[in-house]
């Protein structure tokens, strides 16, 4: 197998994202709902997204900076309040996520312009997507700055968040013979993945292996 190497040193930040974000797929989607400290809500999409943590329930995010210096609002708002919520995305809910992408002037509420209804967190301030089958109330663990981009600041801001609280579908929930919780129904919960580009991947196509025992101990 002949392969082409492709040293990360000579290339564009542009060309070297491409190149991660269509090799690391499917990447969950994190649809990120904050309130900053003037109260207005935010609303965003981020694929750079994962679970870090069993104990205590940690997962990360990373938030890139603009182009001028600034943190995107998302990154703002957790960093003054110290809180967030993230949705998953169900398929019905694709095109509304796509839509709060949009760098939009300030003061457009994301939520109004998606057509999302908000849902009350139960242990943070931030709302979560009513609609969503699932998602993670979170609160401020680490922030760690990495790189540097063109106005000066960070490249980006990888967020660490302790999970607080985890909403699920009723219907979606599994349980064990004394009723407490042992998981999700795989195969009813079927999220929206990001691919490379413009191209995005649902769990419709799944198929199951055997588990390995470091999976049943709890392991990566």
């Amino acid at each position: 197998m002949s392969h082409t190497a492709l040293a990360t040193d000579g290339l564009s930040a542009r060309q070297t994202y491409r190149l991660l974000t269509s090799l690391v797929v499917p990447r969950p989607i994190a649809w990120v709902s904050t309130v900053g400290a003037d109260g207005a809500r935010n609303l965003a999409p981020f694929s750079y997204f994962q679970a870090v943590c069993s104990r205590p329930a940690t997962v990360m995010l990373s938030l890139g900076w603009r182009s001028d210096g600034r943190p995107k609002d998302t990154l703002r708002n957790i960093l003054d309040t110290g809180e967030f919520s993230i949705s998953l995305v169900d398929p019905p809910l694709a095109d509304a996520m796509h839509r709060t992408s949009e760098d939009l002037p300030p003061g457009t509420s994301e939520w109004d312009l998606a057509k999302v209804r908000p849902a009350p967190g139960r242990t943070v301030g931030a709302p979560h997507v009513a609609d969503a089958s699932a998602a993670l109330e979170c609160r401020l663990s680490h922030a760690l700055p990495m790189g540097r981009g063109r106005g000066g600041g960070p490249s980006v801001t990888v967020v660490f968040g302790r999970v607080t609280c985890v909403l699920v579908r009723s219907d979606l929930v599994l349980t064990d013979e004394a009723g407490r919780p042992v998981g999700v129904d795989a195969a009813g919960i079927r999220p929206v993945g990001r691919l490379g580009g413009a191209a995005y991947t649902s769990t419709d196509d799944r198929f199951d292996l055997p588990r390995t025992p470091e999976e049943e101990g709890g392991g990566a």
